[in-house]
């Protein structure tokens, strides 16, 4: 419960930092040409490929959806916050059903246009994971968890884009009856809604 209230205090810190920032105007990098959005929130599909029984190799994967909020800052800089939403009936060969939800915050770096079309993007972000689930052990508990990878984004219309992929690892650190982490792929494709342009 301390570190939950530890990562949320920092997010919300951080947030409201960028959100006092006096507003930057237009940028050398950004998805139309010479512009960025001061604020952009993405919607989209997620799936999961994760590491179960506890201690083994990947061996299941769950389908989901994700929320982001994006605040832009000078020179190519972001402060993200990150939830996704998971669920499978199915845990490797067993019919124990599991629904996994993160919570993540932290920066991102957008590097310049590839091609005047095609913005690729890195990030680490760090917060928690909670899992619920038909196995008594594990039903019910979170713990930290943090995700590093990137992805790359598209203009479909002045204030719509396209994230068209990002993959991120995921490491959480939910109590599981054995080691107590997971390692999972994460791969999600989504609309970007671009707001203060």
């Amino acid at each position: 419960m301390r570190y939950q209230k530890t990562v949320l205090l920092g997010a919300f810190l951080a947030l409201s930092a960028i959100v006092s920032a006096p507003a930057h105007g237009q940028e050398t990098y950004g998805i139309d040409p010479g512009q960025t959005p001061r604020m952009e929130t993405s919607l989209g599909y997620t799936f999961l490929h994760a590491n179960a029984p506890p201690g083994q190799c990947g061996c299941f994967s769950a389908n989901g959806g994700y929320g982001s909020i994006a605040l832009n800052t000078r020179r190519g800089f972001s402060i993200v916050a990150d939830f996704t939403g998971m669920h499978t009936n199915t845990v490797g060969a067993t019919t124990q059903s599991i629904t996994i939800f993160n919570y993540l915050f932290g920066p991102r770096y957008t590097l310049p246009r590839i091609s005047g079309r095609f913005l690729p993007y890195g990030q680490v972000l760090g917060g928690g994971s909670r899992e619920s689930s038909s196995y008594t052990y594990v039903n019910n508990l979170a713990g930290a968890a943090f995700s590093a990878g990137g992805g790359v984004t598209t203009t479909l219309k002045r204030h719509l884009g396209w994230t068209i992929v990002e993959a991120d690892w995921v490491r959480s650190y939910v109590p599981n009856a054995q080691n107590n982490l997971q390692n999972d792929l994460r791969v999600s494709s989504g609309l970007t809604f671009r707001l203060g342009l």
